[in-house]
């Protein structure tokens, strides 16, 4: 049984700090943390929840994570993702007010943090491959291309629209002529200088000039009265106590959104975790991630939070400042503390459309061009899978684009299991080396043998499929075969339909005066094997080392 503090990695990495570390962790705290504050004021608005939200969530989360968290890198708080998602979802639904709005996405975080926590309860942290990267590509795309189509109303001064992509973009290019030039200049303005301070000054919390520059700006002008809409009242202090009303939402609806929350974040927190945990040469916990974010998404519901994840570029900000430990984290989330408690009024002449700007900028890293191409290469059918994630979230929605990928992704796995790849097997000439005619002509069928592998293991799926190909080939292309050699050198599993299989096959090619045999068979599948009928025949007597074993056996019983 695990001692309990090795569920707190702080009690480890806390009793072996170097001091000289510490100065380290503080610069990187204080940079991301000036990072955090306007990035996170931006993503809530996706989610269409005020300010305060996305800076109760970023501390509370930091904390929590800080203690038990695994990663000496990964900075956590909302991100564009969750939040459309959150904002989709609920933006769809029915809902009395700013209020009950505010209650349903704390749920979404406790929700999301149970799962979390009951799948480590479970031992659970290989659902991290449940989504696919190809899936993950397309709907990260599909997310970037929503949330711009909602973020460049606010760029151009123009009231929000609502729907999917195509129906926001058909309303923005209707009410065009509604576009504010003054904050459309802001906004362009606030791009340009994202896109130049990035290039010259990567290691500078630039989003945090953008936001003081245009604060300044705003209050040495008159901009606000010619319309530039502002941020406004963002009230002072900490976040309260709440517990979300379970029945605000169809449980069909709070299961799904925070099962797809759950994934997501998770997905992602772990692969950017795991990204600089090679760089450093450390190792991540998967359970102990799932503990840490199921803590950090319960402990952020329930103080007036919505559901937080990894974040990429505020992980990277904290690796390129020099961040050593989990501290650093800490230090960013004291750093958010005191704006809550003295600040919070510096906002209040914020134009929304420079965060409209900083969301643009930082989303447009979310269509990854270059990965699509490697798919495309790759493989024409992931990358339609991709395709259609993106946009089935465009036409239909965020969490229905990622449902629609996940099955997508899993029809196409049980395609390839229900026709595995069934390889005849040749000599290459002058060596006892067996390999697949087609990929190497130069390969020699042996006389009246036909050497056959099946790409894949033999289950329920692909049973039938498999015995029929096989008895295709020696009725109709190999009718002189006397000795058949089945290589499972590339069979890892047999469920019982596959073991019937065999026993149908070994029946069929029996009758056919076909001697069958086994090469290269694992030591679990002969364990299989060993629990039926075919333990004399192919267990006991049959199963070679090799295929040549195989061929030099079969061609001494010849002699007697």
């Amino acid at each position: 049984m695990k001692n309990l503090s090795s569920y707190f990695p702080i009690t480890k990495w806390a009793r072996s700090y170097n001091k000289d570390w510490l100065r380290p962790d503080i610069i990187a705290g204080i940079t991301v943390g000036a990072f955090t504050i306007p990035e996170v004021i931006a993503f809530v608005s996706l989610a269409n929840l005020p300010p305060e939200v996305g800076l109760y969530s970023a501390m509370v989360a930091l904390l929590v994570y800080m203690v038990l968290g695994s990663s000496r890198h990964l900075s956590i708080g909302p991100t564009s993702t969750l939040s459309i998602l959150v904002g989709a979802t609920l933006g769809s639904l029915a809902i009395t007010g700013a209020g009950q709005y505010l209650m349903m996405a704390s749920l979404i975080a406790v929700a999301a943090g149970a799962l979390a926590l009951i799948s480590w309860t479970l031992r659970l942290g290989f659902i991290v491959k449940f989504i696919s990267k190809t899936v993950l590509t397309g709907f990260l795309a599909g997310i970037a291309l929503f949330i711009a189509s909602g973020q460049l109303p606010k760029l151009f001064g123009i009231p929000g629209s609502s729907g999917n992509f195509f129906e926001r973009i058909y309303y923005l290019l209707m009410h065009i002529d509604q576009t504010n030039l003054y904050t459309l200049i802001i906004g362009i303005g606030g791009i340009i200088f994202l896109y130049v301070a990035t290039k010259k000054f990567p290691k500078l919390p630039n989003t945090l000039f953008l936001v003081i520059g245009s604060i300044i700006l705003i209050t040495l002008t008159n901009l606000a009265s010619l319309g530039v809409k502002l941020v406004g009242y963002i009230p002072q202090g900490l976040p309260g106590l709440i517990i979300p009303d379970p029945s605000l939402i169809d449980v069909n609806v709070l299961v799904t959104l925070a099962a797809t929350v759950f994934l997501v974040s998770y997905i992602e927190g772990y692969l950017f975790a795991e990204e600089y945990a090679a760089k450093y040469r450390y190792k991540i916990d998967g359970n102990q991630e799932l503990l840490a974010l199921g803590a950090s998404n319960v402990a952020v519901g329930l103080f007036q939070g919505l559901p937080i994840g990894g974040s990429l570029s505020r992980t990277a900000v904290n690796d390129e400042s020099g961040a050593k430990t989990q501290l650093a984290g800490g230090i960013s989330a004291l750093l958010i503390l005191l704006v809550l408690l003295f600040f919070t009024g510096i906002f209040y002449n914020l134009p929304e459309t420079i965060l409209a700007a900083i969301v643009l900028f930082v989303i447009k890293a979310l269509v990854d061009i270059p990965h699509f191409r490697s798919i495309y290469k790759f493989s024409r059918i992931e990358f339609s899978i991709a395709i259609v994630t993106l946009l089935s979230v465009l036409f239909f929605g965020a969490l229905e684009g990622i449902v629609i990928g996940v099955i997508l992704s899993i029809m196409g796995l049980i395609k390839n299991m229900y026709n595995p790849d069934i390889a005849i097997l040749g000599r290459i000439p002058g060596t006892d080396q067996f390999l697949d005619i087609r990929r190497h002509p130069e390969s020699e069928i042996i006389s009246h043998t036909l050497i056959v592998r099946v790409d894949g293991s033999q289950i329920f799926l692909n049973t039938d499929s498999v015995k029929n190909t096989i008895i295709d080939l020696v009725d109709k292309k190999y009718k002189d075969t006397k000795l058949f050699v089945l290589d499972f050198e590339a069979s890892a599993f047999i469920d019982y339909s596959g073991i019937k299989m065999l026993e149908e096959l070994n029946d069929e090619l029996k009758r056919r005066c076909i001697k069958i045999k086994a090469a290269n068979m694992h030591g679990s599948l002969r364990d299989s094997i060993r629990k039926t009928k075919l333990e004399q025949e192919i267990v006991e007597g049959e199963v070679c080392l090799s295929i040549e074993d195989c061929i030099e056996k079969w061609e001494s019983e010849q002699k007697f």
